[in-house]
């Protein structure tokens, strides 16, 4: 505790300038009255003034007492060292230039305690070389010591070896007023403790993280189990280039202040394999807390990530991401409960996979715009499975415009809106839509305008225009990470297992994993590309199209443009009158009246008036034909029968006992686990829902095993069924679809094979869409068509 408190005092005083002038002042200021002046070359080092603690080696100087030191000079081979224990030390840069061939250039031994200053107006380099082997970093700094960076001069940190300033454990490093540039082949800024930044400008490039705080836990002899592992930043201006993490805390991230320009493994159009490192922007292993600040990211991977918790109550967020914009693995919070609007965030996302992820998210408010190619808003977990009555999504307040190209707001639970003003498009092909949810949608109050699945309860009033789907029609799940709960043993109703065909195993490996396409962003610059083809609106609604709700007087209550297709219209405010009539207006022309209601827990269908040639025919009972129990699987869909043939050979199950959800996705490891029952193999047990299935997979040769929670694109499922089928010979002609040069190396063999027998057809009838993810119909599909080839 000691240390710690002595290291905030002296960065306190740094950021107040209330070091002794002897330590701040420019080079004239130095006498040896006020400190000792050190010099360096390449030969030696010579001191002079009033402290004596020191002690020197040639170029190597040892320092033993507390005192102010100022180094100045030029040595290519040279050190300075705090001795362990040693406090009340300043270090003074005054135009210092230092290598040190096979050690640190500046270290603090254990307990020490130090401030390091750049000189005003002076210009400084330390340095370790390549081939140093002694010590990890340019800068080191030893366990339970403190550093305080500070000063208005320039440092520059080369970490050539590895990493540029390095603490250990129980050490804290804080950064205040200076000029930092920090070049590191592996890790820029790292304490294991606490890493503190209250302000300067730092410039860091890194061949591992930036910035980062992670005690060394897995070390067999001597794990660190007392470090906290924590970031904390309140101001200064951080320009962070990383391969891996921008900012990483296995602790706490706190943000406070600071204005951030992030760029994590050259941004979000970088594909990634199985294997790549993490490269989030901000990343924290417990939780992650944004208060403030002026945050940009550009990352191959989580703009913001967090191992529990994510709470975003002010700042400006600009993210663009190959993965998720914000993702939580417990609670994602924005805004503050009972906040002013001048308080709340802003948090603009224009690219990503999901926009916002979390196992309950909920918004207080904020100014929020998504653009995502899945889901906008996601309430998932892979640690829970595809259904846990955790999930919510929890509206209360805020603007929330998003742009998804699959859901837009997708929980595997519930939703309640109390307030707030949401404006959500979908992809609306197939199942997926804008509102999407397998629970109980529960609206009492705010501004609502998408389509897809109703409210089914709540006290205020909506209306529906259009196709809209049944509660508990759309289950959705979390990427396809679920645990299984959408299959059971094989076996059919008199115990009788489907016949699998002849195996041939093989070594080949699945290719690499290639994100879907991601969006040109936000609500200026059009819609993401979503996994599915958009289906004809029967609205007329296109992208472009002006959609107006005006009440039964003609007066407008709300207008939009949308952003593609979209099957039904669902609008709520506290306009709204239940009982009251609402007509919807594409481009000026009514398309349908609706009658306002509210949300019921039985609601199945839409009061709506609809045009002619508007879908499904409903039948005497005034509800349409499906299959079995499941609302969402029609008997005239084209899934229809593989969904019968999936389920009654107990191959794949429903999400619910009224839904198949036949848009959402299928991860790798639920066909491996699918295909493992085919085969009459148990999948009972293990340590995770997927494992027996895996581990058949690897054995027979059929996948390696790789990426289980990934979603599987419609490739992967074709080059696990040719290896299935023991590679057989047989190619088809792909020249017909234009982005067949698309299908990766791996699969080209399966996909042909594939295609000419039926298994794989396209997307269209000019494109394969080969690495597009695919849904459990199309899975269900392509076994059927599978198993009616090989039995």
């Amino acid at each position: 505790m000691k240390k710690k408190l002595l290291a905030a005092l002296l960065a306190s005083a740094l950021a107040a300038g209330m070091l002794p002038t002897s330590a701040c002042a420019a080079s004239s200021s130095y006498t040896t009255a006020t400190a000792t002046l050190v010099t360096l070359t390449d030969s030696s080092a010579t001191a002079k003034g009033k402290y004596t603690g020191y002690e020197i080696d040639g170029t190597d100087v040892s320092i033993t007492a507390a005192g102010t030191y100022v180094f100045s000079g030029d040595c290519d081979n040279g050190s300075i060292t705090v001795k362990k224990g040693v406090t009340g030390v300043t270090i003074v840069l005054n135009g210092l230039t230092l290598t040190n061939d096979d050690s640190a250039a500046i270290t603090l031994n254990k307990t020490a305690e130090a401030s390091l200053i750049a000189a005003a107006g002076t210009t400084n380099t330390v340095a370790d070389t390549e081939g140093s082997s002694d010590e990890n970093a340019a800068v080191k700094v030893k366990s339970g010591a403190a550093l305080a960076i500070g000063g208005t001069g320039a440092l520059t940190v080369d970490g050539n070896a590895k990493n540029g300033i390095k603490g250990a454990a129980d050490a804290v490093i804080t950064v205040a007023e200076v000029k930092l540039n920090i070049n590191a082949a592996d890790d820029g800024l790292s304490c294991d403790d606490e890493l503190n930044i209250t302000g300067g400008t730092l410039s860091i490039t890194a061949g591992g993280d930036a910035v980062k705080a992670s005690p060394d836990t897995g070390d067999t002899e001597n794990p660190d189990t007392t470090s906290l592992g924590n970031v904390t930043i309140s101001g200064g201006t951080l320009t962070l280039n990383a391969i891996e993490d921008g900012i990483q805390a296995d602790g706490d991230l706190t943000i406070s202040g600071g204005t951030f320009d992030v760029t994590a493994n050259g941004g979000h159009t970088t594909a990634l394999t199985d294997d790549s490192a993490s490269c989030k922007g901000f990343k924290a292993g417990k939780t992650l807390t944004v208060t403030g600040g002026t945050l940009t990211v550009d990352s191959a991977d989580d703009a913001l990530h967090a191992g529990t918790d994510v709470t975003i109550s002010g700042g400006t967020l600009t993210l663009a991401t190959g993965d998720d914009g914000v993702h939580a693995n417990n609670d994602l919070v924005i805004g503050t409960k009972g906040a002013s609007s001048t308080s709340t965030p802003r948090i603009n996302i224009t690219a990503s996979y999901e926009g916002l992820e979390g196992t309950t998210v909920t918004v207080y408010g904020g100014d929020i715009d998504v653009a995502a190619s899945d889901d906008g808003v996601n309430a998932a977990s892979s640690t829970l499975g595809e259904r846990s009555d955790k999930y919510a999504i929890n509206i209360a307040g805020g603007d929330l415009y998003i742009d998804a190209g699959s859901d837009g707001l997708d929980s595997n639970n519930d939703i309640s809106m109390t307030g707030g003003k949401v404006e959500v498009y979908g992809a609306d092909a197939l199942m997926d839509a804008a509102i999407d949810y397998d629970g109980t949608f529960t609206l009492s109050g705010g501004t609502l305008f998408g389509a897809g699945m109703e409210p089914s309860a709540g006290t205020q009033a909506y209306i529906a225009v259009g196709e809209t789907s049944p509660s508990g029609g759309m289950g959705g799940g979390p990427n396809g990470q679920g645990g299984g709960q959408g299959m059971t043993p094989p076996g059919d109703a008199n115990g009788n297992r489907p016949t699998p065909p002849n195996f041939s195993g093989n070594t080949s490996t699945d290719g690499t994993f290639t994100p879907p396409t991601k969006p040109s962003g936000g609500k200026a610059n059009g819609k993401p590309s979503g996994n599915l083809p958009n289906r004809e609106s029967a609205l007329g609604i296109k992208e472009g199209s002006v959609i107006t709700v005006q009440d039964s007087s003609g007066k407008t209550l709300c207008t939009a443009t949308a952003l593609g297709s979209m099957s039904s219209v669902i609008f709520s405010s506290a306009d709204i009158k239940e009982g009251e009539t609402y007509t919807v207006l594409v481009d000026g022309t009514s398309v349908g009246t609706a009658e306002a209601k509210l949300g019921t827990a039985d609601s199945s269908s839409s009061m709506s008036t609809f045009k002619p040639g508007q879908g499904g025919q409903p039948n005497q009972n005034g509800s349409q034909a499906t299959v079995g129990s499941f609302k969402d699987v029609p008997q005239n869909s084209w899934f229809a029968s593989a969904v019968q043939y999936v389920t009654s050979n107990s191959l794949m199950n429903g999400t619910s006992t009224t839904a198949f959800s036949p848009s959402a996705t299928m991860s790798r490891g639920m066909l491996m686990t699918v295909l493992a029952r085919y085969a009459g193999e148990s999948t009972e047990g293990g340590t995770v829902w997927y494992e027996k299935g895996m581990n058949w997979a690897k054995n027979k040769g059929i996948s390696d095993g790789s990426a289980p929670n990934r979603n599987i694109t419609r490739e992967q499922l074709a080059a696990m069924l040719y290896r299935y089928a023991g590679e057989p010979d047989g190619a088809a002609d792909l020249s017909a679809y234009a982005d067949a040069g698309s299908v990766s190396a791996y699969a080209e063999k399966a996909v042909q094979w594939c295609v000419k027998n039926g298994i794989l057809t396209g997307k269209t009838s000019s494109t394969l869409a080969p690495k597009a993810t695919a849904t459990r119909a199309e899975c269900a599909a392509m076994l059927q068509r599978f198993a009616s080839l090989t039995t």
